[in-house]
């Protein structure tokens, strides 16, 4: 497409010259028959104005008009990239606002969690409390059954020793006072009262 372009100034370039060349010696003789005036309305004035017009056209064509255009494909893609930088802005935002929603999300999320881990630690931890206070309570509780059995034990052998003592003690003073009738009498009187006592 620039082979085209260049080829198409070059034609016009050279069509110009050739037209321009007929007028040039046209105004060099009219040059030779000058006369000196403020302002001369002559052949020479006519060539310039004919000059002028060729080069406005010459400008308008290969300059004016692809400069034009391009400053309209500049103007365009300036355009296009306010457009995209808007776009990638609008995403920017929207993207951040993602961001900053999940972020939120996130934050209430791991509270959320934060209370119920607190929940479960205070529950777990009145939990082991009821249950070492259940084991104590049971632990007092056996201890207390095992020592009211050691005293029961303690107070039968107590008493057993207390009958065999007593039994001793009452033969020696039977023996000395009592007949054998009297003396067995009495002992099985007293077992039964011993028996009787709890």
């Amino acid at each position: 497409m620039n082979w085209i372009r260049s080829s198409r100034i070059g034609g016009g370039i050279g069509g110009l010259v050739l037209i321009a060349l007929p007028v040039v010696s046209l105004a060099a003789k009219a040059e030779a028959e000058h006369a000196p005036g403020i302002i001369n309305l002559n052949l020479t004035l006519l060539l310039q104005t004919i000059n002028f017009i060729i080069l406005a056209i010459v400008l308008y064509k290969f300059l004016f008009k692809p400069l034009g255009s391009f400053m309209e494909k500049r103007a365009e893609g300036i355009r296009h990239s306010l457009e995209e930088a808007k776009q990638a802005r609008d995403e920017v935002v929207r993207t951040r606002s993602e961001y900053e929603e999940s972020l939120r999300a996130a934050r209430q999320e791991a509270a959320a969690l934060r209370q119920r881990m607190d929940r479960e630690i205070t529950e777990e931890r009145e939990r082991l409390i009821q249950q070492s206070r259940e084991e104590a309570h049971r632990m007092i509780s056996q201890a207390r059954a095992e020592i009211q059995q050691e005293v029961r034990r303690a107070k039968a052998e107590l008493r057993d020793e207390t009958v065999t003592l007593s039994l001793t003690a009452a033969e020696r003073l039977l023996r000395r006072n009592l007949a054998e009738e009297d003396h067995r009498r009495l002992a099985e009187q007293y077992i039964e009262e011993l028996g009787r006592t709890p």
